[in-house]
């Protein structure tokens, strides 16, 4: 973002060890033995270029000694130069609302403000700390950013990354149907009844993100894939999909708008396709909790033989998420919604509700662990045979992600999922099992 940044990374580590010292005297450093060693330690890391390190020593101590000046001084720090600007600026906030004369903590401030975006915000935080008579390499820094600030701002590079990946399992369900062989006295055909299957799944597709400032960047993507099911070739599936759209943060905001549209084959025939927008709009409330509604809509259409299952879909979460650690999060949401028919006297409207919990988190340095689990009620405005129809999905995910294995860019992902639809009509009563192994290729 600067010109000489390997310059300024070292002024800056100068910089920190000037703020130790001073800030013994302007702050109050620690009330324990015990934190002033974890001070001690995180102060060495981040001399070191240690700043994950330093994060990590620290952020699970945050509830316990948020509010010492110092403590979140070194935590704003860590989180700044491991890129988590918006709990920076959190905790640099707080140490210099509660140490004022702490010029250390404006510093970083300030900076933080610079890296998110907020060039509006630092500079004038910059600007007073140069009315404080600072030392002469600090004053460089400080001229250093102000000149970055007023200078014609440079869009961040792009990022390209495409991907291939292949999939092989077994599915105890390919078809997602019923065990049962008859339904209301008629003996129902092979293709109609729960099978199971060996399957190969394959794939490849490309993320791009394009910045045009640290705060906006473009986004675009695309995925193909294929499913066959060697023991159920009915339901053979081949999917195209793409999204375009754009995100954005400013300070603890943060939001996404996209469009996104998908065509589906089932045993070589396009039968199934959607096209919508979605929104969504966060904001981090603290250095741990974040808060976000999404809003999702659009139209679900299959071809002429089926049309009675075209639907006007409405979707929408409210969620709440915990980051418990600096690669760790868990996530709640509440959904509902609606599916709205297009046919007349299409049975296949209804209202939808329902709630998500997810988890995921780092378990080692290249291991990352997925899991969630969920419920969807979808409440019928007809009837099917005669019968009112509600039914209750329960879904479950496990999968495991071990990266950069052999090689950069080589990804191994264990999974199993399990689907269980609960029907008030038995023809749509079914439980699934899939268990699978992806291989995922993305060079760097």
């Amino acid at each position: 973002m600067l010109g000489q940044r390997s310059t300024i990374i070292a002024l800056l580590l100068s910089i920190l060890a000037t703020a130790g010292a001073v800030a013994q005297e302007t702050v109050q450093v620690s009330s324990s033995t015990e934190l002033r060693e974890v001070l001690d330690e995180a102060e060495s890391l981040l001399a070191e270029g240690g700043a994950q390190q330093a994060f990590v020593l620290l952020q699970p101590r945050a509830d316990e000694h948020s509010g010492n000046a110092y403590f979140d001084y070194l935590l704003g720090v860590a989180a700044l130069d491991s890129g988590r600007i918006a709990e920076a600026i959190l905790s640099l906030q707080r140490a210099a609302a509660s140490a004022p004369q702490f010029s250390g903590a404006r510093m970083e401030l300030a900076r933080a403000h610079f890296e998110a975006g907020e060039r509006a915000e630092a500079r004038p935080l910059f600007v007073a700390l140069l009315t404080e008579n600072p030392p002469p390499h600090v004053r460089i820094v400080i001229d250093q950013y102000i000149a970055a600030i007023d200078a014609r701002p440079v869009a961040p590079s792009s990022d390209f990354s495409p991907y291939g990946e292949f999939t092989v399992g077994y599915d105890d369900n390919a078809n997602g149907s019923t065990s049962d062989q008859q339904f209301l006295g008629f003996t129902l055909s092979p293709d109609n009844l729960a099978t199971d299957t060996s399957f190969f799944e394959g794939g490849a597709g490309f993320n791009w993100t394009i910045p045009r400032s640290a705060r906006f960047a473009w986004h675009l993507g695309a995925h193909a894939g294929y499913r066959k099911n060697p023991d159920a070739s009915f339901v053979d599936s081949g999917i195209l999909s793409g999204i375009g759209g754009m995100l954005w943060q400013s300070g603890v905001n943060y939001g996404r708008f996209n469009v996104d549209a998908w065509a589906a084959s089932r045993d070589g025939e396009s039968n199934e396709s959607y096209s919508g927008a979605n929104l969504l709009l966060g904001r981090h409330l603290n250095e741990r909790w974040d808060l976000s509604l999404t809003l999702r809509g659009g139209a679900l259409r299959h071809d002429e033989a089926i049309e009675v299952l075209d639907v006007d879909r409405l979707l929408y979460t409210l969620g709440f998420a915990y980051r418990f650690q600096s690669q760790g999060r868990v996530a709640l949401e509440a959904i509902g919604g609606s599916d709205s028919e297009r046919q007349s006297g299409s049975p296949y409207g209804n209202s939808k509700s329902g709630a998500r919990l997810s988890i995921s988190t780092a378990i080692g340095d290249t291991t990352y662990l997925f899991a969630s689990l969920g419920s969807l009620s979808s409440d019928y405005d007809g009837l099917f045979f005669g019968m009112r129809r509600k039914d209750t999905q329960l879904t479950s995910l496990l999968r495991f992600e071990f990266r950069d294995v052999m090689t950069n860019g080589l990804t191994i992902a264990p999974r199993v999922r399990y689907i269980d639809n609960d029907s008030d009509v038995a023809l749509y009563d079914w439980d699934r099992t899939e268990i699978g192994l992806m291989i995922r290729w993305e060079p760097r």
